[in-house]
């Protein structure tokens, strides 16, 4: 207990004596140098580049004491916000170096966006901004782009400080790059008052996937790729906006949504931010769990995905019962017996000589065929388009281009197939030439 007393008693002493050597400092006048701001204190007129004197460096406080610009007052600032240097000549020559973003500052535009140790999106984060946050612009560097899919994000990497000292890179797509002499303090983002049409719009619909908008206008619907309950849903009276395709589902719990300077609509409470590009056009952007940044287009659609996914599968038993229409059975002297009992089934004998460079050895003798690829629209006068087998004891399918005349089926084995299109055609393609049969085997 003893000890202890005295080693409170010595703390006590040690403090006052600290106190007491900084107050003598101060009143008679002595520098231990010159800082360099990083950071503006416009309170007192001083902006980040201003050489000015330094009195005191305070551990215990982590402060130093600095002088105004007619060094009449004295002001204590955190160790992080002044480069300290010898000579005022030395202080000179780095705020020179650093000149050209002495008055440039960024809010951001989400919560959540990383600073990272590096220019570049794999790099270690280092901190996590939030929404409105203010931060200081130090220089620009060269890193690598940052990527949305196929596509590079507008914009540069920077290195730069927070409020509290901390340092590193940013990417500056999510950031709204100011200048502190021009900038009036309003908030980063502002409610209109009245009625916002635009606002309406993107809250009242439901937004699909801009790739069906395409698979729409060139008539080419890849039903594996189409879904009811993929999209973008902005939840409107859930206030939990949800984005759901192929790899799963995202939430997105917010309090508001506000629209800001640059036109966009950012969903308070979260990384969610929406721009809408035409009426029936959207980019929604997000940082996602690992801290990278997403962007995704959305459409508005004339047609339901219901009523998409229903009108192609139409589409495709009516090019099926074309075939059958002509006859249920069609055979081959080489490639034996291919029937259509039923629309969407087939069954096939004989194939023994497509076995198994084409058909897998051990398919069976049935399975599944569609119309489920596309050919371009310059081979239309070749070809009718394009049949897919898939039989019962194998998982792949098997495509061939067809044409249907009255003397029979004609099929031409390829495989350059993407995205439900048929890329090219076999440099030595396999044809099969099918006749109709007069029964049903």
């Amino acid at each position: 207990m003893i000890f202890s007393l005295n080693r409170r008693f010595s703390a006590n002493i040690l403090r006052i004596f600290l106190l007491l050597s900084l107050l003598a400092v101060s009143s008679c006048g002595g520098k231990i140098g010159y800082g360099v701001l990083a950071w503006s204190v416009p309170d007192h007129d001083l902006h980040a580049g201003d050489v000015v004197p330094v009195f005191v460096q305070s551990n215990i406080g982590k402060v130093y004491v600095i002088g105004s610009k007619d060094s009449k007052d004295r002001l204590e600032v955190p160790l992080w916000q002044i480069q300290l240097y010898k000579s005022r000549s030395a202080a000179r020559k780095a705020a020179q170096r650093d000149a050209e973003y002495r008055y440039t500052y960024a809010l951001v535009k989400i919560d959540g966006l990383p600073i990272r140790s590096a220019p570049e999106n794999t790099a270690r984060q280092v901190y996590r901004l939030r929404a409105g946050q203010q931060i200081k612009l130090v220089r620009k560097g060269e890193g690598a782009p940052v990527m949305s899919g196929n596509s590079a994000l507008p914009g540069d990497w920077y290195e730069v400080m927070t409020d509290d000292g901390s340092l590193g890179w940013c990417y500056s797509y999510n950031l709204t790059i100011i200048d502190e002499r021009e900038y009036t303090g309003e908030q980063i983002v502002q409610t209109d008052s009245g009625p916002d049409p635009v606002l309406e719009n993107l809250l009242s619909r439901a937004w699909y996937p801009d790739s069906w908008r395409t698979m729409i206008e060139s008539s080419r619907i890849d039903l594996d790729k189409i879904s009811p309950q993929w999209g973008f849903f902005p939840g409107r009276d859930s206030l939990v906006a949800r984005i759901e395709d192929e790899t799963g589902v995202r939430t997105f719990p917010y309090s508001s949504v506000v629209r800001g300077d640059d036109g966009d609509y950012r969903f308070e409470g979260s990384t969610l931010s929406v721009q809408v590009r035409r009426r029936n056009s959207i980019l929604v952007q997000f940082t996602d769990e690992n801290g990278m940044p997403q962007a995704h287009y959305f459409a508005a659609l004339d047609s339901s995905p219901e009523s998409l996914v229903s009108e192609e599968r139409a589409r495709r038993d009516s090019v099926l019962e074309s075939i059958r229409s002509l006859s249920r059975a069609f055979s081959s002297g080489n490639y034996g017996v291919l029937q259509f009992p039923e629309t969407g089934r087939f069954l096939w004998s004989g194939y023994q000589l497509l076995s198994p460079q084409i058909i897998p050895a051990g398919s069976g003798a049935g399975g599944s065929v569609e119309n489920r690829v596309f050919i371009p629209a310059s081979w239309s006068g070749d070809f009718d388009g394009v049949l897919s087998f898939k039989f019962d004891g194998s998982d792949s399918w098997i495509h061939f281009l067809y044409q249907l005349s009255s003397e029979g089926l004609k099929l031409e084995h390829v495989l350059s197939v993407k995205d439900a299109l048929v890329q090219s055609r076999n440099l030595t393609p396999t044809v099969l030439f099918f006749s109709p049969a007069n029964e049903v085997y």
